[in-house]
């Protein structure tokens, strides 16, 4: 049973209860017993020291004292030497007055005054010499000195139990107080690696725990999304891989029964499809590469300007074709140049692009504009690409960059046949294609992470959207 947290942690706070109490009573013992003999004590002698004056303002001199001392001795464990005004000895009790006063340890010296005149000095002294201390003699008090130690060390015994008895109950509740979080969240990783990904553990407070807790939760709302996010990839992969494979099966099949002939026309149709198949794989490979922080860079010094000015002059003619006026907005100074790879920022450039033409305003009261553009900022570069399209949704926006999600999946797809039959540049139409597949924008943030920059989108519903991307 010792291996259970909440009984090591009772154990451990009565012990540590055990130990302070037991301290704290035999120090207050101690201390008390001797300032309460010190008190005693100089009670007596005060009371000695009075009756000495009383009895010289009766007598007019020491004549007979040695009854009083005599009798003051009988009841106590000091020896007594009384002088007289000039120094000599009028009587003892228990020093005699032959007995050096070196031989014996004075303990006190009380002065013997009468209306103000000095009339005597009492001396205490110790008749067992300097090897015993006034502690030790003060052991025969009195009755009621013994018996009021006594209802002390009663009372700090009984307080003692009684703080240890509410140690054990507090320590006990507090224990499982503290366990009962941790038994829930064992209880919970239990399941959870068998597979049931919705549990999660109450959280009830703002503490360590509490954090523990949240954590968790956190932990497995992750794996649950991871898991729901590939369940839908393996689906999409599907669908995208089996639309292709349908066609080209179906083309081949009407060829090999004789229903389609074999014309250029007809084996062109399953060439574009093939070709789609394998930029698909081809796409899919990189995002995974780019996820895994795999994937290869042939990084050189880029003039971001340049590499700005090439991806405008590539998409003019599919802009123009599309009815969709594209713009370039560069600044008088010359931008930065960044240490990238060329091929994947404009791969990164074109997937932009062609989500951008894409998704322009057709038929509408506004005229589609699309513009390309950038900014120095940071010591690095930002780059812009900004339509005045329908916008996102705040959701949207959350899942743009999404395997595979579409903000209409429809639409995509007849504005991607469209875009590859417009008549644009083999560069555009390549990443037209790309972007069309759901694909473009995952790969365009898993590039940009590769190089060390970042990238997000700015969108109100109406009102167009920008995505940005920065290079250090």
């Amino acid at each position: 049973m010792f291996h259970h947290l909440w009984v090591r942690l009772t154990a451990a706070i009565l012990l540590v209860v055990i130990v302070g109490v037991t301290v704290v009573a035999v120090l207050s013992n101690r201390v008390t017993t001797t300032q309460f003999r010190q008190f005693v004590s100089q009670s007596q002698l005060d009371d000695l020291q009075l009756r000495l004056s009383d009895y010289y303002r009766q007598q007019g001199s020491w004549t007979g004292v040695e009854s009083l001392l005599a009798a003051e001795r009988s009841q106590g464990s000091f020896a007594y030497r009384l002088l007289d005004a000039a120094g000599e000895i009028v009587a003892t009790a228990g020093a005699g007055r032959g007995r050096p006063a070196s031989s014996m340890t004075q303990l006190a010296s009380l002065p013997v005054a009468v209306e103000g005149i000095l009339v005597g000095t009492l001396l205490v002294l110790e008749p067992g010499g300097a090897g015993q201390g006034m502690m030790t003699r003060m052991t025969q008090s009195s009755a009621h000195a013994a018996a009021f130690l006594q209802s002390v060390n009663q009372a700090l015994l009984w307080g003692g139990l009684a703080a240890v008895g509410l140690a054990l109950l507090l320590g006990v509740w507090l224990a499982q107080r503290l366990t009962r979080p941790l038994q829930q969240l064992t209880q919970a990783t239990r399941r959870l690696a068998t597979g049931d990904l919705t549990q999660t553990v109450n959280v009830h407070s703002q503490d360590e725990l509490g954090e523990l807790a949240a954590s968790f939760n956190q932990m497995a709302h992750s794996l649950a999304a991871a898991e729901q996010q590939r369940q839908q990839m393996l689906a999409d992969v599907a669908h995208e891989l089996r639309t292709p494979l349908s066609v080209v099966r179906g083309h081949l099949e009407g060829m090999l029964d004789g229903v389609f002939a074999a014309t250029p026309e007809n084996l062109t149709l399953v060439h574009e499809e093939t070709v789609r198949l394998g930029r698909l794989v081809d796409e899919l490979r990189t995002l995974s590469l780019a996820e895994a922080g795999q994937l290869p860079l042939q990084k050189t010094n880029l003039d971001v300007a340049l590499l700005l000015q090439q991806a405008f002059a590539a998409f003019a003619p599919l802009a123009e074709a599309e009815g969709v006026q594209l713009s370039l907005d560069l600044p008088a100074q010359s931008l930065p140049s960044v240490l990238a790879d060329k091929a994947r920022l404009q791969q990164v450039l074109g997937n932009l692009l062609a989500n951008a033409l894409r998704y322009a305003p057709q038929g509408g009261s506004r005229a589609p504009q699309v513009t390309l553009g950038g900014r120095a900022q940071n010591g690095g570069v930002r780059v812009f690409v900004r339509d005045n399209g329908p916008g996102l949704t705040t959701e949207a926006q959350a899942r743009v960059f999404d395997r595979f999600w579409r903000a209409d999946a429809a639409r995509s797809r007849t504005a991607g046949a469209r875009s590859r039959t417009a008549g644009g540049s083999r560069a555009a139409e390549g990443s037209a294609n790309g972007a069309g597949s759901g694909l473009g924008l995952s790969i365009c943030r898993g590039i940009i992470h590769a190089h060390g920059g970042r990238i997000w989108v700015e969108s109100q519903p109406g009102q167009g959207t920008t995505f940005w991307f920065e290079l250090p």
